[in-house]
């Protein structure tokens, strides 16, 4: 064969061809690569991780209620343990001003915390963030009734923020 035989198979009207071809290849070999480690970490972050908390109120509920992936649910007996009837004013504000979370810290998106207390009157509605994924963040809705300083009355709910 000399310097000017043509092969079978070799493109003479597109000499570049075969080089762009493997670029090609190597691009979506890397695009695929890259939606596999985000979609990876997105499940880690949204089903398996573990919320991190100092506080034990934050902890039973979690364990209550299976890592609080059930919305809607009613955990007034777990709440009650840990504020039982007859508590002071005080130390209950205090409880629920402890039930905080620390955050993951992942870098495809910003976990949203909710904590805000209200009290009117006789009354006191607390909403603590307990778990938070990249899709909904999962917070504890804590009614106590106040009587004489004293807790009377306790409701507690899982409720589930999508966004």
């Amino acid at each position: 064969m000399g310097t000017g035989t043509v092969r079978k198979g070799d493109s003479v009207s597109r000499p570049g061809l075969a080089s762009m071809q493997r670029k090609g290849r190597l691009i979506g070999i890397g695009f695929a690569a890259f939606a596999a480690v985000c979609l990876v970490a997105t499940y880690d972050y949204s089903k398996g991780r573990i919320t991190d908390t100092g506080s034990d109120l934050v902890r039973d509920v979690l364990a209550s209620s299976g890592n609080a992936r059930e919305c809607a649910r009613d955990v007034t007996d777990v709440v009650s343990r840990r504020i039982p009837i007859g508590t002071e004013r005080a130390e209950a504000e205090r409880i629920l001003a402890d039930a905080t979370i620390d955050p993951p810290k992942p870098w495809f998106w910003t976990p949203d915390v909710e904590n805000s207390t209200v009290s009117e009157g006789q009354t006191l509605e607390a909403l603590r963030t307990i778990k938070a994924t990249a899709f909904v963040s999962n917070l504890l809705r804590v009614y106590l009734s106040f009587d004489d300083g004293k807790v009377k009355r306790v409701a507690a709910e899982v409720i589930c923020h999508f966004g």
